[in-house]
């Protein structure tokens, strides 16, 4: 081996440690990164075969470090709670899927920095990738709230009543402020009231208006002071002015009584119906379906969020924004969150940080710089020793 060689074998450990500290560098400019996954120098010696020795046996003789690509840490990050209902984070080593509408490249990721975008898709961060959601039998579309922004308006179809209808005098008694929703999403206040049978003990005559206008009447029958089955609901149908009619039933929980004694007590119990809603809240179970509340109190199930496992990560390449793709979409095998364990769950609200370490980075800053210093000093040692030979020729000439 020449001096020249001794050279050749220091300047393979300058550019090693040199694209060491790039790792490195990379791993700590992204220690805040989201869903970031750190990466390791990975390197292996150099040998040839010497065949000058006599009898031309060759022997291995080294000849360097050689780089080879940096494995990725796939290893999970700290979660952080963000407040951001589309925030997502995998309790698991799955992937988010997402893809580019434009190229339609898929990619992988466990970067939750979702949010929906103005075409009512869930976007990573850039707001350029969607992300994926599994159909039912399988296959991958955009996950979007087209078509389930309003929440469509139910009729009231029953209303009902509670308390005590006290029997003394012959007094009416007065429900007001029932509010029902008509078949178009429309509010109107109904009023029913009671009168005592004059003639029919325990029976009452319920007449329902709305306003001035009868809407319909009908009877209920009580029997020593309790309701009898059957014989607590009236039937009627409404027609408000401009939209379909629809059938409404008054009923009488079976709690409500008629006692002498006791003053009238009636109230309210419940109505049914609602009125058109619009989305006031977006967010997600732990099977990453998503859920969408509206202002008229209702809620709805929509897409689930796909997710993909791997035999083998090996085959993932970094592609930027904090995603990884594959040559072979295929070897993913794609699923939903709390399908099995090996899917895990889905937090929301809350993101996956980093998973690099500064304190092992720091370790290996030094380690790095002290290998870099002495193939350094490795190189000036022999350019010192090839001076010397010059030199000594030199003089001897």
């Amino acid at each position: 081996m020449t001096l020249s060689s001794s050279i050749d074998i220091g300047m393979s450990g300058l550019n090693g440690f040199s694209q060491e500290l790039q790792t490195i560098s990379d791993n700590v400019a992204n220690l805040n990164t989201p869903g970031f996954k750190g990466s390791d120098a990975q390197f292996a010696d150099l040998f040839y075969q010497d065949n000058s020795s006599s009898g031309g046996s060759g022997a291995s003789v080294g000849n360097g470090m050689q780089v080879l690509p940096s494995v990725v840490n796939f290893s999970k990050g700290p979660q952080t709670q963000t407040g951001v209902s589309t925030n997502l984070a995998v309790n698991g080593n799955s992937f988010f899927v997402t893809k580019d509408p434009k190229t339609g490249q898929i990619a992988y990721t466990q970067d939750g920095q979702f949010q929906f975008d103005n075409k009512g898709y869930l976007v990573d961060s850039t707001g350029n990738t969607r992300v994926q959601a599994l159909t039912s039998n399988g296959t991958l579309q955009d996950l979007s709230i087209n078509g389930l922004q309003n929440s469509m308006p139910k009729a009231s179809s029953t209303i009902t009543l509670s308390g005590n209808l006290s029997s003394t005098g012959n007094t009416p008694v007065v429900q007001n402020a029932i509010k029902v929703i008509d078949a178009a999403g429309g509010s109107h206040t109904l009023t029913a009231t009671f009168t005592n049978s004059t003639t029919s003990p325990g029976t009452w005559t319920v007449a329902v208006t709305d306003g001035s206008t009868p809407v319909g009447s009908g009877t209920i029958t009580f029997s020593n002071g309790t309701l009898v089955s059957g014989k607590n609901t009236v039937s009627l149908t409404y027609s408000p002015a401009g939209v379909p009619a629809i059938p409404l039933t008054l009923t009488m929980d079976m709690n409500t009584t008629t006692y002498l004694a006791q003053a009238s007590s009636l109230s309210l119990e419940s109505v049914d119906g609602y009125a058109a809603g619009t989305i006031s809240n977006e967010s997600f179970d732990q099977t990453g379906t998503l859920i969408l509340t509206y202002t008229n109190g209702q809620t709805v199930n929509g897409p689930v969020v796909a997710l993909a496992n791997f035999n083998s990560t090996q085959s993932l390449q970094h592609a930027g924004n904090n995603a990884f793709v594959t040559d072979n979409n295929s070897e993913a095998q794609l699923g939903t969150a709390g399908a099995t364990s090996a899917w895990g769950t889905i937090t929301s609200g809350a993101i996956e940080g980093s998973n690099v370490n500064l304190s092992t980075e720091f370790s290996n800053i030094i380690i790095t710089q002290r290998g870099y210093q002495a193939a350094s000093e490795l190189i000036s040692t022999a350019n010192q020793m090839m001076q010397d030979v010059l030199s000594m020729k030199g003089q001897g000439a």
